[in-house]
C-alpha cells in the first residue's frame, strides 16, 4: 500500500546524499562561497519536502513512519552530526534535545570552521526555529528590564534556566543590582555550566537544582522560589504534557506574589523547520495555537483579564503569554 511513497521518498534521500557529496568536493576545490549555502539549502529543501509528503501519506501508519524516520536519520545522520548542534540533537547526552549547551551555541553562534560542515552550520543557523531561539531570549530581557527597574529589590525565578545568558545580559546591562535572581534546573550539568557563563556575576544569581515536575506536584515549593515577583520560562513548555503544564502554571501562580506575573514561552503551531527538526535532529516539540496556550492559564486559575499574548517579534514562531496574578 505505501511501497510506492516509500520508494520516492528514499529516492529523494539518495538525490539529497548525491548532491551533498557533490557538493562537498566542489567546496574542497574552491573553498566556501555564498551559492554553496544556496545549493544546500535547496537540496535540503527537496529532501524536507519528501520527508513532509511521506508523513502525510503515513499518518495512519505510526509504526512505520516511526521506522522511515529512524532509517532517515541512519542514512543521513552521518552527515547531519558535522554540525555540533544538530549532533548533540541527536546524540542527547543530558536525555533530550534542547539542553544547555546546545542552546548555548545557538547564542554564541558556534558553527562547525570549515568545509560543508560549516555550510550546514550557516544553513541551520539561519533556520526560522533557531532565530526564535535567540530573538525569545532577548524579548524575555526586554521584558522583565522595566519590570525590575520598577520593583528593585524583586524576586526573579528562571525556570529551565539552561545557560543563564538571559541573566548575564540582565546584569551585563546593569539591571537587577538589588533583585535576586534565582536560576532553576533540573540538570546539575547545566548549574555548574551557568557558572561558567555568569563569570563575575555568579554571585548575584542563587542556582537551585529542582524538577518542574515536583514543582507542579507539590504545595510546598524550594523555599528560594516563594514569594517572586517574576517568574518565567523560555522553553520548558515545549516538552509538557497539557496536564502537567495546567499543574505547573497553578503551582506557579501560586509561588508568585499579589501583583507579580508569570512569563511563559511555548513554539506555536505551523513551525516552518518543525520537518528538520523532527527527521534531521530528532528534535521533537509540543507545539500549541494561540488558544490552547491561553487556555492552559485559563486553566490554571489566571483570569482572562490578567492575560497579555504576544510573540517573540512580529509573526514570530514562539507565543509568549504573561499573567498577572491575584489573590
Amino acid at each position: 500500500m505505501y511501497a510506492n511513497q516509500l520508494g520516492s521518498f528514499y529516492h529523494s534521500v539518495g538525490d539529497f546524499e548525491a548532491r551533498v557529496e557533490s557538493l562537498e568536493r566542489q567546496i574542497s576545490r574552491e573553498g566556501e562561497r555564498d551559492f554553496h549555502r544556496e545549493r544546500l539549502e535547496e537540496a535540503l529543501g527537496g529532501v524536507l519536502r519528501a520527508a513532509a509528503d511521506v508523513e502525510a501519506g503515513l499518518s495512519g501508519a505510526g509504526r512505520l513512519l516511526q521506522g522511515t524516520r529512524e532509517t532517515f536519520r541512519a542514512l543521513t545522520s552521518g552527515f547531519f552530526c558535522r554540525s555540533p548542534s544538530i549532533e548533540r540533537a541527536l546524540r542527547k547526552p543530558r536525555g533530550y534535545a534542547g539542553d544547555h549547551a546546545l542552546l548555548d551555541m545557538y547564542y554564541l553562534g558556534h558553527k562547525a570552521p570549515r568545509g560543508i560542515d560549516r555550510v550546514l552550520d550557516d544553513v541551520h543557523h539561519a533556520t526560522p526555529a533557531v532565530q526564535a531561539v535567540l530573538d525569545r531570549k532577548s524579548y524575555v530581557v526586554r521584558w522583565l528590564a522595566p519590570r525590575i527597574a520598577a520593583h528593585p529589590a524583586c524576586r526573579v525565578v528562571d525556570l529551565a534556566s539552561g545557560p543563564c545568558r538571559m541573566e548575564r545580559e540582565l546584569l551585563e546591562g546593569g539591571w537587577g543590582e538589588r533583585a535576586r535572581l534565582v536560576a532553576v534546573d533540573q540538570d546539575p550539568e547545566a548549574l555548574v555550566y551557568a557558572l561558567e557563563v555568569l563569570g563575575e556575576y555568579a554571585h548575584r544569581v542563587e542556582l537551585v537544582q529542582e524538577n518542574a515536575l515536583r514543582i507542579a506536584r507539590t504545595r510546598t515549593p524550594h523555599p528560594s522560589l516563594a514569594g517572586a515577583r517574576y517568574v518565567v520560562s523560555l522553553g520548558l513548555f515545549d516538552y509538557l504534557s497539557r496536564l502537567v503544564a495546567v499543574n505547573l502554571l497553578r503551582a506557579l501562580r501560586r509561588l508568585v506574589e499579589p501583583g507579580g506575573e508569570v512569563l511563559v514561552g511555548n513554539f506555536a503551531t505551523g513551525n516552518p523547520t518543525r520537518t528538520f527538526m523532527e527527521w534531521a535532529a530528532d528534535w521533537v516539540l509540543v507545539y500549541r495555537s494561540e488558544r490552547e496556550f491561553l487556555d492552559l492559564f485559563l486553566d490554571a486559575g489566571f483570569e482572562a483579564r490578567d492575560l497579555t499574548l504576544e510573540r517573540e517579534r512580529a509573526r514570530g514562531l514562539v507565543l509568549l503569554v504573561s499573567g498577572r496574578v491575584r489573590r
